[in-house]
């Protein structure tokens, strides 16, 4: 008896880490996270115990991309030309890979990236880990409640796309414009294309897709009364996934996790 507890802790503990050893943001507090210091969640909504599971897994798009669409009514304030010290959760960083932050005025709507690292996002870090990276709101930016978005596409493992909003409001300009780049959504689902895994310098890395991000600017009315965009973002293309790596691991996780069932679960019955 005492075995079988002991192989079905361990069947639990494994179905637990492919299910959750991923990446969240921490700081600032992603919507309805359970990390220490971050408010409640609006009335109506509950904490999200998952909220570093990736938004999209093997060309399949689970979530939109901020999980939860109602903002907390407390925003994290920040004035403009200020470094935020993004701070993010560890259960497996996959290789590093590639990482935008971006800026929304319009609740999801429109955004405008304003910081880009290619390849080597988080690469390094391990469990436990909570690293930071200085993220800089730009100068001009106007003032106004604005959505922060956190974007990353791993370099090693099943193709996934992970992204935490944070409502933060900014202190700047009253009114005016903020330019960037349009948001890259590959590997957000298969109409937007696939990048393979590239745990090796060589190994192409769809770098040439984030240097294809059309220019957009976000005007803002004063008072921030009102947005426009120009222009309106459009899926950028990516080139179809060659290296079924990613699909195979995956694959191969299901097949474990069966194998697990068949010789914890069936023999508690016997």
């Amino acid at each position: 008896m005492l075995r079988k507890s002991i192989l079905l802790i361990a069947a639990l503990q494994l179905v637990a880490l492919v299910a959750y050893a991923h990446v969240d943001l921490i700081t600032p507090c992603a919507r309805y996270s359970s990390a220490p210091g971050c408010p409640p969640p609006p009335p109506g909504q509950s904490i999200d115990y998952n909220t570093n599971a990736p938004i999209s897994s093997g060309g399949i798009n689970n979530q939109p991309l901020c999980k939860h669409s109602v903002p907390y009514a407390k925003r994290t304030v920040y004035k403009a030309g200020q470094s935020i010290p993004t701070g993010y959760g560890i259960g497996s960083a996959h290789g590093g890979g590639h990482c935008q932050w971006a800026l929304s005025y319009d609740r999801e709507k429109t955004w405008v990236v304003i910081q880009t690292e290619i390849r080597t996002c988080l690469r390094g870090a391990v469990i436990g880990q909570s690293p930071t990276i200085p993220v800089t709101i730009p100068i001009d930016a106007p003032s106004g409640e604005v959505t922060f978005m956190w974007a990353w596409i791993n370099a090693v493992g099943v193709r996934e796309y992970y992204s935490n909003c944070a409502d933060i409001q900014v202190i700047g300009r009253d009114g005016g414009t903020i330019s960037g780049v349009e948001l890259l959504l590959a590997n957000f689902n298969t109409t937007y294309g696939i990048i393979p895994e590239f745990p090796n310098p060589t190994d192409p890395d769809g770098h040439e897709l984030f240097d294809a991000r059309k220019p957009i600017t976000i005007s803002v009315k004063g008072s921030g009364s009102g947005i426009t965009s120009n222009p309106s973002p459009s899926p950028s293309p990516s080139k179809p996934n060659k290296n079924g790596a990613g699909r195979k691991r995956c694959q191969l996780q299901s097949t474990l996790l069966f194998i697990l069932t068949f010789f914890v679960f069936i023999p508690l019955n016997m």
